[in-house]
């Protein structure tokens, strides 16, 4: 439930940046062709889309690395293990 709570959360966050890009999109079409913004409008709304990008990024690479994490140490243990077994292994032929 927590992780569809999440996804839900996420998708909702790029469906606004992507109407808030659409939007500043609009808006330098518009300051183009008729002047509707002053210059340092269009700039500060692209600096907060891009803000808005790098904090998107940043979340997926905290996500990438704590799934790293996990999975580093997951094969550490099994690593462990498989010495262990190697070990029994070589343990009980050496005493025969």
């Amino acid at each position: 439930m927590a992780k569809d709570l999440g996804e839900i959360i996420e998708g909702l966050f790029r469906i606004i940046l992507i109407i808030i890009m659409l939007y500043v999109t609009y808006q330098v079409l518009k300051e183009v062709i008729g002047r509707t913004w002053a210059t340092e409008d269009i700039i500060i709304a692209g600096m907060g889309i891009i803000l808005a990008g790098i904090f998107a990024i940043v979340g997926f690479l905290i996500n990438q690395g704590k799934s790293i994490g996990m999975l580093e140490e997951r094969t550490k243990n099994i690593g462990e293990s498989l010495l262990r077994l190697g070990n029994d292994f070589k343990n009980k032929y050496h005493k025969n």
